[in-house]
């Protein structure tokens, strides 16, 4: 069997002041990884077991998605490996790839629930849009990310750096498509730490408070069509990050929404050119599942070219997972992302199709 490559950092946390250098693991560089994939863990054949076994009994017991907590599957091999590599992605390098559980011959339910399953590891489910979607479908539904309310999620458009609207994010690949959409990623701690050394007067401008495109999604109670983040914040010594992609232009000219200045236009397109600059590019595999803590690291998507046959396109699963306060964010943040994508009336369900 393969080597499992995998190698966790020191977790070790150091106060962040903003303006400073950050040193903590998650300050990781492309040269460090490609060479050693120190973040890919290859599970054993007793571990695949422990997770086949694991579906088979939630199988039984209950179809339903949503139901299923971490108490009901039940890894005795596997879990302590799990809430090891949850601390890794939290207080660590900020993700994991899982690889090595089969495809071939597994329903979609059962590759869903083994996902889910693993997902209840990592966090809570929750919703990823107005929809009430707790299981998300990654397939092209002939969407484009430019329109008002596109998601990249349903396009086969490239997606510039950015971070999803959770803590945590979890992707499942069941097949790839056939050319093209190429996973990118990079720690936008080293972004912070690149600015910091180029043009320091750039990082001082993400700490602004930015308008964000609700994408017509409008939580309970709430009226203005945009919600405010920085892309840079620090709070009770953690440093976190957003993107600084599609919502942030989609806001401009709302009601409301002052323009950029050509100091933020300026630190927003620099940050974007250092992610590119310094991405790494992950290979899917199906099987592969991967858990990626959103407040450190930005990932983005080469446009892809899909099969022409139904049954080969492709498509893959995501979870958007809350860590629930496991470490200090801004409090901007926290309002808007804790809870998922909610508007009145939302009933949460985790559908096996893309609709």
């Amino acid at each position: 069997m393969t080597a499992n490559p995998w190698q966790p950092t020191s977790r070790h946390h150091t106060p962040t002041t903003l303006m400073e250098p950050i040193t903590d693991p998650p300050a990781w560089t492309r040269e460090e990884l490609e060479a050693s994939q120190a973040y890919l863990y290859r599970l054993s054949n007793s571990e695949i077991t422990d997770v086949l076994d694991a579906v088979a009994q939630v199988e039984k017991r209950s179809p339903d998605l949503k139901g299923i907590q971490r108490k009901d599957f039940n890894l005795p091999i596997f879990g302590p490996v799990l809430e090891d590599l949850c601390e890794e992605v939290i207080k660590g390098r900020g993700f994991v790839f899982l690889r090595g559980l089969p495809t071939e011959g597994r329903s979609l339910y059962q590759m869903a629930a083994a996902f889910w399953g693993v997902g209840c590891y990592f966090g809570r489910a929750v919703s990823q849009n107005a929809k009430g979607h707790l299981l998300g479908h990654v397939k092209d539904l002939g969407e484009e990310i430019t329109s008002a309310t596109g998601r990249g999620y349903n396009s086969a458009s490239k997606l510039g750096f950015h971070a999803d609207s959770c803590d945590v994010f979890g992707l499942s690949v069941i097949r790839t498509a056939k050319s093209g959409g190429q996973h990118r990623m990079c720690s936008s701690v080293t972004v912070h730490n690149e600015m910091l050394k180029r043009a320091p007067n750039l990082v001082e401008e993400l700490a602004f408070r930015f308008y964000r495109s609700r994408r017509g999604e409008l939580p309970p109670g709430e009226t203005d069509p945009w919600t405010r983040q920085p892309v840079f914040s620090v709070t009770d010594g953690y440093f976190a990050a957003r993107g600084a992609s599609s919502t942030l232009a989609r806001s401009q000219g709302m009601p409301g929404v002052p323009d950029l200045t050509p100091g933020q236009q300026e630190a927003i397109n620099t940050y974007n050119e250092i992610a590119a600059e310094i991405a790494m590019d992950v290979d899917f595999e199906p099987g592969d599942m991967s858990f990626v803590h959103n407040y450190v690291t930005l990932h983005s998507r080469t446009r892809y070219e899909d099969w022409p046959d139904a049954e080969r396109k492709r498509h893959l699963l995501r979870l958007w997972l809350s860590f629930d306060g496991a470490r200090p964010v801004h409090e901007d943040i926290v309002r808007d992302l804790s809870g998922g994508i909610l508007e009145e009336g939302t009933v949460l369900h985790a559908p096996l199709d893309a609709a």
